[in-house]
């Protein structure tokens, strides 16, 4: 079936009768293919943003993917969810449609994507021509560059359409400000708001007693990493330092929070340099049961690296560790070094340099005193500035502002 765009757009003017209206208190459409429960940063950052909005006050409306558990998940929340059983991706009449409803029968105000797309986005461009309601979008940063130059020809024309017609983008960094400006969009345009984590969930006091007993952690030195199991995540050169740290703490166990395309070949590594006595992966915890992990070890880890057009934009877990009073060990790449505060919330270091961050990681199990100096200033940090009120709050103010202009 062919549909008109024309056709499309006058069929909706005439339904439409939505007017602006200025309350204080938005009405919100959220748009998201990554959503609870499916795993992620991106599907992180967007459920709390959609907590946060709601707590203080606004109505929010949810479109989001279908996903295995999403009906029990669903009906926890505070907020009305609609999911699409058909695909999300690009080609999706189902999700255009769904945006276009929803805003005429709910006098949607505001449309915000949790993240960058292509063609079933392309509700938001109808949206903003026909009933004048704006759109925001939050870039998170891997995904903008995928749409616009990586993925189909149908994405990479529907995503700059879209990316033309938004009103206005929030972002996580400095590092992907600059690479949306560097496809011409006007950086006046361009807000930045940082992740963040929760100091509640996330603390000190979250220990568990059976997590250590399981992996046999009493009076071990103990090394963190919580991801997605990718090559960006940089697995393997901390596998690749773990030897010559072993030298000087022989009774380091090095475990590993996640799943992902990696796992097989980080594997392999574990295998090849022997470490099997040293390593346990954990495989994927869900985000709310994850802080008790954070609370077993000394060090987090996460040397992130950067390649082609992927890079760590951000990454929540940095604050998560920290929030949990823990010293963290990263990668000087993508935007990492807002999330992480070299020398002062943690150590940042060459992704690729072994020596280095072999030698980072004794450093900071040898220094017992300035590891705690380290987390403890990342614990304030997180209470002060990397909170998810905190990044709710930044955003409606975004989004308040928008509404007035």
């Amino acid at each position: 079936m062919i549909f008109n765009l024309n056709t499309i757009i006058i069929y909706f003017q005439k339904k439409s009768c939505i007017k602006p209206i200025m309350n204080e208190k938005m009405k919100i459409l959220f748009v998201s293919a990554d959503f609870p429960p499916m795993d992620g940063g991106i599907a992180i950052f967007d459920y709390h943003i959609c907590k946060e909005l709601v707590a203080r006050g606004h109505k929010l409306i949810v479109i989001a993917k279908w996903f295995q558990g999403c009906k029990d998940f669903d009906n926890k929340q505070d907020f009305v969810i609609f999911r699409l059983k058909g695909k999300i991706r690009p080609t999706s009449l189902e999700s255009i449609y769904k945006i276009l409803i929803t805003i005429l029968k709910k006098k949607i105000e505001l449309i915000f994507f949790g993240h960058f797309g292509s063609t079933h986005w392309l509700g938001g461009v109808l949206a903003k021509k026909i009933f004048k309601v704006p759109y925001i979008i939050f870039v998170h940063g891997n995904e903008f560059n995928a749409y616009l130059h990586k993925l189909t020809k149908a994405d990479r024309w529907a995503s700059k359409i879209v990316l033309k017609n938004t009103t206005q983008i929030i972002t996580n960094s400095r590092a992907t400000k600059k690479v949306i400006e560097n496809n011409g969009f006007p950086s006046k345009r361009i807000h930045i708001v940082y992740p963040g984590a929760d100091p509640e969930i996330f603390n000190a006091n979250n220990q568990n007693i059976e997590i250590m007993k399981k992996y046999e952690l009493e009076g071990k030195k103990v090394l963190l990493s919580v991801s997605r199991l990718a090559w960006i995540k940089n697995h393997v050169n901390v596998l690749n330092a773990l030897p010559k740290v072993i030298k000087h703490f022989p009774n380091l166990i090095y475990l590993i929070v996640g799943k992902g395309e990696e796992e097989k070949n980080i594997r392999i590594v574990i295998n090849e340099l022997g470490l099997q006595s040293y390593v346990k992966l954990i495989g994927y915890i869900e985000p709310p049961h994850v802080g008790p992990y954070y609370c077993t070890c000394d060090v987090f880890i996460m040397p992130s690296k950067s390649g082609n057009t992927y890079y760590e934009s951000f990454g929540i877990a940095y604050a998560e560790a920290n929030a949990c009073g823990k010293p963290v060990i990263a990668g000087k790449s993508g935007g990492i070094e807002e999330a992480v505060i070299d020398g002062v919330t943690g150590l940042l270091v060459d992704p690729e340099n072994i020596e280095e961050i072999a030698q980072t990681i004794i450093r900071l199990l040898t220094d017992r005193e300035y590891a705690r100096k380290l987390g403890e200033n990342g614990r304030r940090r997180v209470e002060n500035e990397l909170n998810w009120k905190t990044t709710g709050k930044k955003i409606e103010e975004v989004l308040v502002k928008l509404l007035k202009e």
